[in-house]
């Protein structure tokens, strides 16, 4: 049975609320960035496949839909791995949490420029404009972090790769979960990014063994609020509206992050992230605006 469109909003905006605890937890973290990615998405594929295996046995194995599967985790992987490395405090290229948030945010713009090559359907003219606005704010944050070395500018480039990859994740996803249920999608997909994020970890010479119970307890928080339940609903809402409603819907996960951040560990952020961020999330309001417009 097909939910209403107010309660895939309404969940959708309880799976924001729990990806908007990641950048604390990350920043909280003192181990190397692979090794957060590796260890979030180890835990969360552990937590998931227990479930996953009887769906898919019940399906007959992901046939059909295989490569969107292995693209959608690979992407995945690289999403956590670049914008990990863009704001963990063990990062040489840390950025601002809010330029990081705020730029890895972004990919409501590449998947709405997407979608006309990809599906054929055209984007409407206010999420044109939100696209123009949310490129101008990248810019001004950008700018804002060049004054501020080139390795504060290098982590603004990892969570842009981030939000290229992030892209890449809900496009696959939608693709596969036209087919694919929930419960037999997202184990493979964990399992799939948590492989390729530890064979990262093993060739950049980051250390996979950590004994730290501390580390351990923010790498199972990751897991189970952001990951298990923030985008888990994400993919659950894939079956139900367009992939760039759902990642439109992650506008206001970098006003939360920051926030958060703000409030527990009194980091404020730079004048131009703020000033860029504003104008990301204008524009990605806008885009919002003209996906929930054309789903209604």
């Amino acid at each position: 049975m097909r939910p209403r469109p107010s309660a895939v909003f309404g969940l959708l905006g309880v799976a924001v609320c729990a990806i908007s605890a990641a950048a604390l937890l990350i920043r909280l973290s003192h181990a190397h960035p692979f090794t957060i990615a590796a260890w979030r998405l180890g835990y969360a594929a552990l937590l998931a496949l227990p479930a996953s295996v009887p769906a898919l046995r019940a399906r007959g194995g992901l046939r059909g839909v295989a490569g969107p599967v292995v693209l959608a985790g690979a992407c995945l992987a690289v999403h956590f791995a670049s914008w990990i490395a863009s704001m963990a405090p063990a990062s040489p290229y840390a950025t601002s949490v809010a330029a990081s948030a705020t730029l890895v945010a972004s990919h409501p713009v590449i998947v709405a420029l997407a979608t006309p090559w990809l599906t054929g359907r055209s984007v409407p003219t206010l999420a044109r404009w939100g696209v123009g606005a949310a490129l101008l704010g990248a810019c001004v944050i950008a700018l804002g972090d060049a004054s501020a070395g080139h390795h504060r500018l290098a982590g603004d480039a990892l969570a842009a790769l981030g939000a290229v990859a992030g892209a890449g994740y809900f496009l696959a996803g939608a693709r596969a979960r036209r087919t694919l249920s929930l419960l037999a999608y997202v184990g493979p997909v964990y399992a799939i990014a948590a492989v390729l994020l530890a064979l990262l970890a093993v060739a950049a010479h980051a250390p996979l063994m950590v004994t730290s119970p501390r580390e351990h307890a923010l790498f199972v928080g990751m897991a189970l609020g952001p990951m298990l339940l923030g985008h888990t609903l994400l993919n659950w809402a894939l079956r139900y509206v367009p992939a760039w409603v759902v990642s439109a819907a992650i506008l206001a996960e970098p006003v939360a992050s920051v926030v958060l951040v703000g409030v527990v560990l009194r980091e404020a952020p730079p004048a131009a992230a703020v000033m860029g961020a504003m104008l990301v999330l204008a524009g990605l309001g806008l885009i919002a605006g003209a996906a929930r417009g054309e789903e209604r």
